[in-house]
């Protein structure tokens, strides 16, 4: 079997494993957020949020389109204050072995605009959070088929998200570089969300109802994105933010 079919075949089954492995916890915030936890929530959920913007350093040109799902993860949600190892694991959506890896997905779609510009829009509605924004990518370079070339892209975004108890808004800037060969582009980007949460007056914690938590984390990312026949498209990338190691994947079709 070919390096590629199996890249291929791990694709797959990393798309249709995410949501085997992640726990599903949102509705749980009311009951678990402190004063402890508000803040890693906050830069764990735009680490989250902003996964995903983008699954190349490659624009896709004046009338290129692309639509199709994709995923984030996150494998465990980071530690807030406190003075023991109890309190450091009780995040805002519950005990942090618990609550284990946290998934979202949504439907994102893509134009290729002149200027080297691509837009996008995005929205994903998953138990109990609600998700939808979009943005702006533009090619610093002229695209190259050249084998070997180097692509650099800059990626800007904005999200608000919504759930039972919280509310928040995301915004995103990101560099991203990516090299062409002949089956697959690699890629790598680091970039900045800043997120705020908005707590809502139905929490337990009397001392944070109505409270605006505001946080900027840095995020990296590094995949590969594989072009299959049929205009399908394939991605799946590791990212590493304030909650450590996260994943991503997309399949899509692209014109």
């Amino acid at each position: 079997m070919s390096i590629r079919k199996i890249a291929i075949a791990f694709i797959f089954c990393m798309l249709a494993s995410f949501p085997a492995v992640a726990t599903p916890t949102w509705d749980t915030f009311g009951d678990n957020v402190t004063e402890n936890n508000l803040r890693a929530f906050t830069k764990d959920l735009g680490g989250l949020i902003g996964s995903g913007t983008y699954t190349t350093g490659r624009i896709l040109g004046w009338g290129g389109f692309q639509i199709g799902p994709r995923a984030g993860m996150l494998f465990k949600m980071s530690q807030g204050l406190g003075s023991t190892e109890d309190e450091k694991n009780h995040t805002a959506l519950g005990d942090r072995d618990e609550v284990g890896a946290v998934f979202s997905p949504w439907l994102q779609a893509d134009i290729g605009l002149p200027f080297r510009i691509d837009g996008f829009i995005r929205a994903s509605s998953y138990d109990g959070l609600t998700i939808a924004g979009g943005g702006l990518r533009w090619g610093v370079t002229r695209p190259s088929e050249v084998l070997g070339s180097f692509q650099p892209m800059l990626v800007v975004a904005a999200h608000s998200a919504t759930a039972k108890d919280f509310s928040a808004t995301h915004y995103n800037a990101s560099l991203v570089l990516s090299m062409k060969f002949k089956y697959f582009v690699p890629y790598v980007g680091g970039g900045v969300d800043y997120t705020t949460v908005t707590v809502g007056n139905g929490v337990a914690s009397a001392a944070i109802r109505g409270e605006r938590e505001y946080a900027a984390t840095a995020r990296a990312t590094a995949g590969f994105n594989f072009k299959l026949p049929s205009y399908m498209d394939l991605s799946l990338a590791a990212n590493y933010a304030h909650y450590g190691m996260g994943a991503e994947a997309s399949l899509s079709l692209r014109f």
